[in-house]
């Protein structure tokens, strides 16, 4: 096969696992030689790589992750590495913990931590999302969205890959096909949510749940007595409310994450902690911290109150 990527392009690589994504991006990062042809990067192109195992990155040191991510821009000062750090949601001592000690959600934040420093025009993303919390890969998809460059990556996430993709490259055993448009038309075109057997099993998981949840909302009636279905005067009714409930869920999580960005936006400024005072720090770390609790409530419930006008509205 022949494969060009342009810049700009968001490609997104998929296939049932055991095809040889991972195997793929190793050859496109020189990390593998191929069996047979080439691979050319174009002219001033920076790529940065994120491995679906970037835990081995730090096997055998010792460092704490304020040391590590320094390695790396030895130039600047603390506050500077320290703001880094804050934008990938490390606060308070966590900049002194080892990095053999990390969890995989801190590995990978610290990684693209590391990335965000080389500044690469091409991003290749070996399963990115595969250890984050939901804070982080909204965070992450947030970020990939103003990112002006080119991204080639593979993922399970559905959802992931359907806010990034503009093109997909989907690869079969002895066939590889080159969807060029959003996630949605590869869908379309394909026939196929996923390839990936376990994707296939959330969806079916998600399907029976949400039966399920239709059966219980059509055995309950106004009067307490079995019926065959809610009113459709009460569904709409409850999906106006829960659209009310969704907009200023929506507002508070735009408030929350101004908040968030206005405080890190302090961290990152190049002198902050030599010219704060150390209680002052603190008090914008619990700020911070707490505002991120909030968030990561208001996250939530903004999931659960889609999942509510999904069913409702497939009742409609």
């Amino acid at each position: 096969m022949n494969l060009a990527v342009n810049r700009g392009d968001r490609l997104a690589i998929m296939g049932p696992n055991g095809i040889g994504k991972s195997t793929l991006l190793k050859i496109l990062m020189g990390e593998l030689q191929a069996d047979a042809g080439e691979v050319s990067w174009g002219y001033e192109t920076h790529p940065g790589y994120f491995a679906q195992d970037n835990k081995n990155e730090f096997t055998g040191s010792d460092e704490s992750t304020e040391a590590w991510l320094w390695r790396f821009c030895p130039s600047k000062d603390r506050g500077f590495v320290r703001g880094q750090m804050g934008l990938m949601l490390f606060t308070g001592d966590e900049g002194k913990k080892k990095v053999s000690a990390l969890s995989g959600g801190e590995a990978a934040r610290l990684v693209f931590a590391r990335l965000g420093l080389d500044n690469p025009n091409v991003l290749v993303l070996d399963e990115p999302t595969n250890h984050l919390d939901l804070e982080s890969i909204e965070a992450l998809i947030a970020a990939l969205r103003s990112f002006d460059g080119t991204l080639i990556f593979v993922s399970h996430d559905r959802w992931f890959v359907s806010q990034l993709a503009t093109r997909v490259v989907e690869i079969r055993p002895g066939e590889v096909t080159d969807y060029l448009g959003t996630y949605e038309d590869y869908v379309h075109a394909s026939g196929d949510d996923h390839l990936d057997a376990d994707t296939v099993l959330l969806k079916a998981r998600r399907e029976k749940r949400r039966k399920g949840r239709e059966g219980k909302a059509s055995d309950r009636g106004g009067d307490g007595t079995r019926s065959s279905a809610l009113s459709p005067h009460d569904v709409t009714k409850e999906i106006k409310r829960l659209q009310r409930e969704l907009e200023e869920i929506t507002e508070a999580i735009e408030v929350h994450e101004a908040r968030l960005d206005s405080i890190d936006a302090s961290f990152c400024e190049d002198g902050f902690y030599e010219r704060t005072p150390p209680d002052q720090v603190t008090l914008l770390e619990q700020e911070r911290a707490e505002t991120d609790d909030s968030l990561k409530a208001d996250l939530q419930r903004w999931g659960e109150v889609e999942s509510q006008l999904e069913v409702l509205s497939s009742l409609v």
